[in-house]
Formats: structure tokens, sequence, C-alpha cells
């Protein structure tokens, strides 16, 4: 078996090599808990993505990542002010247009998790100017009313600061990122975004186009996060290209922690909304993996029907049942650990279970065969 993996992934400023340190320690710690003799190259940078080659006992595989941090980089909201503008697009954008009430309904877990962000940082606000003021009133009879200005504004300022770094340990202005730049994909995806997409669409159609003629060969095309938003223009501008049916069948997608409603239920989403419906004409592989513990995502929504999409076909849409791959105690850990419970798509279980992302990279049988419906 020969096996190619494109990995997209999410609106996320760390390079490849975070990823391929996750996959790297996550395969040591599966090779060694179920006993599978496996090889890992190091990263190669020649191609026009880097990449690294895995070996097992059957399968030859080639994992790929499709990169583009260096653009997330120049969106990535860091200071106080950004954190504000982020909470703001928000409010603005899924708020008072009432998108809201379509993200309650279909996932009330998206809709508090999209929320968080925004009261925190709205309670970070009163709450300090709240003590500033208080600071002053109590303070203007002992001191000069000058200095109580001062030192008002000093507590608000400190407190504010303090409640700011205390929710980046909370990854609550992570929340607030993701929906912010999903919410002006239709700009951001302009210029330098497009011609990347264009890229990725041809590295996959290259490799697709080269082994056309092996019956041993399968191209597995993941995406994590926005990523999957990244995989939605991916996709369209692949099967735009009318390849033949023994090219398409060796295309398969993975989709994880999809955040493709944030996108897609926007009524100016026209152009997205499309791009949706030409996708669903085509009979995919095409398996969509979500988990109410992950707050990023749409836990099993239907991404197609919901966006108001006439649907010819759309993806299995499962449950990648965390619950079942770790112990109790373990498990009620990552619940706690809301950027890891993100990312746990990407990591080995402590317990086979039916979503096994290693056993989908590694496993001698296609893809279709090893997921279970």
């Amino acid at each position: 078996m020969n096996r190619e993996v494109f990995y997209i992934a999410g609106y996320d400023p760390k390079s490849y090599r975070f990823y391929y340190d996750l996959f790297r320690k996550n395969l040591k710690k599966y090779s060694t808990r179920f006993d599978i003799d496996v090889d890992i190259s190091k990263v190669n940078k020649n191609n026009a993505f880097p990449f690294f080659k895995v070996d097992t006992q059957n399968v030859k595989i080639k994992y790929h990542f499709l990169t583009w941090n260096d653009i997330v980089k120049k969106n990535w909201s860091e200071s106080y002010i950004d954190a504000l503008k982020d909470c703001y697009s928000f409010f603005k954008i899924y708020t008072i247009t009432g998108l809201f009430i379509k993200f309650g309904k279909e996932s009330i877990y998206q809709l508090i998790t999209g929320y968080y962000p925004f009261f925190y940082v709205l309670f970070s606000l009163i709450f300090s100017l709240s003590v500033g003021v208080e600071a002053f009133f109590l303070t203007q009879n002992y001191i000069h009313f000058s200095f109580s200005i001062i030192l008002g504004l000093l507590l608000s300022f400190l407190i504010f600061r303090f409640l700011f770094k205390f929710g980046r340990k909370l990854a609550v202005f992570w929340i607030a990122r993701i929906c912010a730049f999903c919410a002006t994909w239709q700009d951001k995806k302009k210029g330098l975004m497009e011609e990347r997409i264009k890229l990725f669409a041809n590295e996959v159609l290259k490799n697709l186009q080269q082994n056309k003629d092996n019956e041993n060969y399968e191209l597995i095309l993941i995406a994590h996060s926005v990523g999957t938003i990244v995989c939605i223009e991916v996709l369209d501008f692949i099967l735009k290209q009318n390849l033949e049916d023994n090219v398409l069948n060796k295309l398969k997608i993975l989709t994880l922690g999809e955040c493709i409603p944030l996108v897609s239920y926007q009524k100016k989403s026209h152009d997205f909304r499309e791009k949706l419906e030409f996708i669903s004409k085509f009979d995919l592989k095409w398996y969509d993996y979500t988990s109410i513990i992950d707050g990023a995502c749409f836990p099993q929504v239907d991404f197609f029907r919901t966006s108001g999409v006439d649907a010819k076909f759309t993806p299995h849409f499962l449950n990648s049942k965390f619950h079942t791959l770790y112990e109790k105690d373990e498990y009620r850990k990552i619940k706690r650990d809301k950027n890891k419970a993100h990312f746990l798509y990407l990591y080995s279980p402590s317990i086979k279970g039916g979503y096994d992302f290693f056993n989908f990279i590694l496993s001698s049988q296609f893809l279709e065969e090893k997921v279970k419906i």
C-alpha cells in the first residue's frame, strides 16, 4: 500500500514543526501501546510543501503539510486591543445580525463557546473599571484628588491586564480569533490566501494524476478546525478539473473538528455555499468527525443541509466518542483542557475504538474499510 496524506491545519501560527513533533510523539506512544513496528523520517523541505515519510510492514506513507501559518501570523491578534476588536467583530457579525439564533438551534455547544470570549472580555472590562472607580471614591478623602484618579486608573489597568493574561491561559482569545477570522473569510481569503489554496489543490492533483494507475494507492486529504473551511475551497478547485473516475476514487477526505457553519451560515457567503452545492454533486469518500467536548466545532451538524444547500451528497457525520478512547480519570482531565480537547483528534488513544487517527494513517486497508459507520 502506498498512501499520501495532505494535512491542512487550522487557524494557527504554529509551523509544520509543531505538527510534526505532535505526530512523532503520539506515533511513538501508539506504536508502543499497540505493538506496531514503524519507522518515521525527518521532515524533508525540498518539495513545494514540507513532508515526512512513515514506513510500516505493509504500508509506505508520505505525509505532507499544506502550510498557511505564515498567512495566519499576519492576522494573528495578541494585544488587548486585538482581543477587543475580535469580540466586537463577533458581536457585530454574529449577534446584531441574529445569526446567533441559528447557531443556538443547530449547536448550543458552539453558541456557548462563541459567547464565552465576548462575556469574558465584557466582564473583565466592567470588573476592572468598577474596582478602579471604587478605589477612587475610597481614597479621594485621604489623598489628593489627582492621585486618586491615577490610583484608580492604574488599578483598573493592572486588573484588566491580569484578567487578560489569565484569559489567554484559558484559551479565551483563541476562540475569539477563530470566530473573528471566519466572520471575515470572504475578504480574508482574497489575494495571498486564494493563491495558496490553488497551490494546495494543484499539489493534490499532481499526486493523484501521478498515481492514477496504482491500484494500491490512496490520497487522504485531512483538514482540522478552520482548515476544514480551507478544505472546501481546495475541493472545489480540484473537482472542477473534470477528473476521471479512477483518479477521483483514490481521493479520501477526513474533516476533524469542523467549524464550517461560521462561514456558510452568513448571508453574504453566497460564493461559499455555491461551492458546497457543487461539491455535493460528487459521491466522495468523506468522513467528518466531531466531538461535544471540542468547543470550537459543530458536533455532528450537517453543514450542507443547515446552510441551505440543495445537496446531492453529504459526508458521513460521525462522533469521535473520545470518552471510549481514554480511561475515566484521563478523560476527565482532557475535558477540562479546552485546547487539548480541540486537538485530540491528532492524539494517540489509550484504548482502541471507532475513531483511530493513527490506524487511519498506518493500516494497510483503504480508509473506507476502516471507518466504522
